[in-house]
């Protein structure tokens, strides 16, 4: 497909310094990243991501501590009906936001997705808003997982200084940043499927746990949470709001295709795929760790309490009941290989995000600088500078306490992404509609089958999650309230609420009028090839497209 990306509409093969506005001289992303020579030496990102990158990046990192530690933490407070009922309702709500998410992606695949979409057409304060706390909340997390880093070293040995084990995680993360963009797609490709071969080792061992497999057979406590021996709900509605932001934590954070989507080949194809693929692992590896932990696991175990390390995860405390020896050892390792993907994943989308908003006029120009190589370099720098400062915080007390105020930013930004999402689908639409732009009548528009349900249902049930999560950080179920306590969960609302508020004000942006919003600039249009592509495959008898699936 050496020209996929020739066929454009007018407006996105502008050249590049139509683009570089000034901050606060706001207008969309109008660059179009390709493959072809011209392309590359355009200063823009490079169209190399394919399918399988894609789904992969976003499916790596939902497997990690989210569900090897923290759905014990979950299990702990919402007991096995909470946990039951939190995260497969997240796992539904995230496949509302890609079917969602998917038809603006389609029509804009740029880089800065749905932040983008907010600015062309809603108002440029949201798109700031939301950017700026995605922004910030992806630094955090590759800090977050470099103070995890020594923490899962500690189970073989303490003798190593922190500060140097944080050093190395570091240099893995940054290295493949600092190579063409196909290869830190690679390497994500590769842990990630390193990841779901473990996850599947350990769900089918934990299988074989409930049957009575073991050198000592079924676990401490089998079955406690359903024979009646244990209060259903050990701390009632809060417990279950809870987890709704462990299960955020562990299955948000989606959205992210979207970005992956601005260097993906084919978006239009791509872009479904990847939501649909993701949708069904993550419901498998979710849903199936949820029954089996539930059963294996009472949630008044005392190892639980342990949340800091491996050995508070529900797996390792039910193969070590078990008497099963190497497997935790393996989890650990692969723990490790978690962090270091899901910090490369998190810069990943800072430096994009840093490069679109500065192309977009919120952000200095210089961060939107792109080198020949497809490389946001300036904004790749000082996004390792803070994320490395950041990390870095942890090793002093006064610092770890400064950071988890900041790490808070990451944990509910995943809820403001989400209501953002669909008030943003429901403008795109209203503007489509205004300007009689036929949109969703060409070949092959990706246009939502039940639309508006699905945009209802994510933001309704997203307002719903929040306020819940909100409410348990007023009051929560365990000590009395404080400001410390709200601030360790929600600290990303007053953030968001400053920054939108903040730039409406000084900039004096306005609400996008449905009749004059951007509908050309980054639009893609299907060329001949794809086109053609796309016929072939359509083509084709139903159980093959299904087969087409069924791959990494």
């Amino acid at each position: 497909m050496a020209d996929l990306e020739k066929t454009t509409v007018k407006a996105t093969s502008l050249p590049t310094s139509s683009v570089e506005h000034g901050v606060g001289n706001v207008g969309p992303l109008r660059e179009y990243v390709g493959e072809s020579s011209a392309a590359a030496n355009s200063g823009q990102l490079h169209r190399k991501f394919k399918a399988r990158h894609v789904q992969m990046i976003a499916l790596a990192g939902n497997i990690g501590s989210g569900v090897f530690i923290s759905i014990g933490a979950a299990l702990q407070v919402g007991g096995a009906p909470g946990i039951l009922i939190g995260y497969p309702l997240i796992c539904v709500m995230a496949i509302a936001m890609l079917t969602v998410l998917g038809e603006a992606v389609c029509l804009f695949p740029t880089s800065g997705s749905f932040i983008d979409h907010a600015s062309r057409f809603v108002d440029p304060a949201l798109g700031f808003a939301i950017g700026f706390c995605e922004w910030f909340g992806a630094l955090t997390v590759v800090a977050a997982e470099g103070a995890v880093f020594p923490v899962i070293i500690s189970y073989w040995t303490t003798e190593i200084p922190a500060a140097a084990l944080m050093t190395i995680y570091l240099v893995v993360v940054y290295a493949f940043h600092l190579m063409p963009n196909r290869w830190f797609a690679e390497f994500e490709f590769c842990t990630g499927a390193v990841k779901v071969v473990t996850m599947a080792i350990v769900l089918l061992t934990s299988v074989a746990i409930v049957a009575g497999a073991g050198p000592t057979g079924r676990t401490s406590g089998w079955g406690a949470n359903y024979n009646g021996e244990l209060p259903v709900f050990p701390n009632g509605f809060r417990g279950v709001a809870r987890v709704f932001l462990y299960a955020s934590w562990a299955t948000g954070g989606q959205e992210i295709l979207g970005i992956a989507a601005g260097e993906a080949k084919m978006p239009r194809y791509d872009m479904p795929r990847a939501s649909i693929n993701l949708f069904i692992r993550i419901i498998l590896i979710f849903g199936s760790s949820c029954v089996l932990v539930s059963v294996m696991v009472p949630y008044n175990e005392p190892l639980l309490l342990n949340t800091s390390n491996v050995a508070a995860s529900p797996f390792v405390i039910a193969m070590g009941y078990a008497g099963i020896k190497v497997l935790p050892d393996i989890i650990n390792v692969v723990l490790l290989i978690c962090l270091c993907c899901i910090g490369s994943e998190s810069i990943f989308i800072a430096s994009r995000i840093q490069t679109a908003m500065s192309k977009m006029g919120m952000f200095p120009a210089i961060f939107g600088r792109v080198d020949t190589k497809g490389r946001p370099m300036i904004s790749l720098i000082s996004c390792f500078l803070i994320a490395t400062a950041m990390t870095y915080m942890c090793v002093s007390t006064t610092g770890a306490i400064a950071f988890n105020w900041f790490s808070s930013i990451s944990a509910t930004t995943t809820f403001f992404a989400w209501m953002v999402i669909p008030v943003t689908n429901w403008c795109m639409h209203r503007a489509i509609k205004a300007q009689n732009d036929p949109a969703f009548s060409l070949a092959y528009a990706n246009k939502n089958r039940f639309w508006p349900s699905e945009s209802i249902f994510l933001f309704v049930s997203t307002l719903f999650t929040f306020a819940c999560t909100f409410y348990v950080s007023v009051i929560p179920d365990s000590g009395s309230p404080s400001a410390s306590t709200f601030f360790e969960t929600m600290l990303c609302f007053p953030v968001f609420i400053v920054a939108y508020l903040g730039y409406k004000l000084w900039f004096r942006t306005k609400i996008q009028n449905p009749k004059t919003a951007d509908l050309v600039s980054g639009r893609r249009e299907l060329n001949e090839e794809e086109l053609e592509f796309l016929d072939k495959y359509y083509g084709q008898p139903m159980w093959r497209r299904v087969l087409s699936y069924v791959r990494f």
